[in-house]
């Protein structure tokens, strides 16, 4: 279907389709209104907007002028929440400790995008064989701490990319607008507050006017002695490198002042506010 990754009805009372860049754009129209598209500037992610509908399960659209029946899905809101986001694969093992440590820094809410059905045989990738995140966050899922999305697209194409994740990036920002944040973080990365113990706290102390996001440097930690990493063990391990990395930032975006992002980027939006890492 035009290489449509999903359509749904945003918490703004948007209808929007996110879709990778393998294929040239296409004009897509509902009831004669036509759709802006949001593109990303890596070439990863189009994004198509029709602002203020109201939600219907099954709509009619017009795409490249031939009609096509879309179901249209409809997520939890989370307006003026600080959230969290990520695609994940195969990674059972480590993820409930993730959500149980940014949940005591304050996170209420945690949307995981289920990549575990789809090899693309390019990316880096868990050991593990198999998974089950329904299971495995099956108490989480029932107090509505997470969010679980089934994402079963290639993490890396021939054109676009890393377009698994930046879609799914994407898709967040655009479903979950009037969040007040949104944390771009994969599951082995951790928020290392160093004067705050609480997320909201620690993000209120940094000037959010007039941004898009609020990024903090990647610091890498490694486990040379093969020092036992079950449970929260590997927080014990302090091998790391000597110095902060900024290209390898992630973000805390402002939903409603981006329109895109590429994995460290804001690819259309105000600009990024880099984190002193000290």
């Amino acid at each position: 279907m035009h290489n449509v990754y999903d359509c749904f009805h945003s918490d703004e009372g948007n209808i929007v389709l996110v879709s990778p860049m393998e294929q040239e754009k296409v004009n897509i129209s509902y009831k004669d209104q036509v759709f802006e598209v949001f593109t990303c500037s890596h070439k990863h992610t189009y994004i198509y907007v029709l602002k203020n509908q109201t939600y219907e399960p099954s709509i009619q659209l017009c795409i490249d002028k031939k009609n096509l029946a879309m179901n249209v899905k409809k997520y939890p809101a989370f307006p003026n929440k600080v959230i969290m986001s990520t695609m994940v694969y195969n990674e059972d093992n480590y993820i409930r400790q993730w959500i149980t440590f940014h949940k005591r820094l304050g996170i209420e809410h945690f949307i995981i995008y289920d990549n575990s059905k789809i090899d693309d045989k390019r990316s880096y990738k868990s050991m593990e064989k198999s998974s089950n995140l329904q299971r495995v966050l099956e108490d989480f899922i029932a107090d509505g701490t997470v969010l679980l999305i089934n994402w079963p697209y290639p993490k890396r194409m021939k054109k676009s990319g890393i377009s698994g994740q930046t879609t799914q990036q994407c898709h967040s920002l655009w479903a979950f607008k009037e969040s007040m944040y949104i944390g771009f973080f994969d599951i082995d990365e951790y928020v290392n507050m160093q004067q705050h113990t609480n997320i909201l706290e620690f993000l209120k102390s940094e000037a959010s006017e007039n941004i898009g996001s609020i990024a903090l440097c990647d610091r890498d930690f490694y486990n040379p002695n093969n020092k036992p990493t079950n449970s929260f063990n590997f927080l014990k391990i302090y091998n790391c490198s000597e110095k902060f990395i900024d290209v390898k930032k992630k973000n805390f975006v402002i939903p409603k002042n981006v329109q895109a992002i590429s994995v460290h980027d804001i690819t259309l939006g105000k600009p990024v506010l880099v984190v002193d890492a000290k």
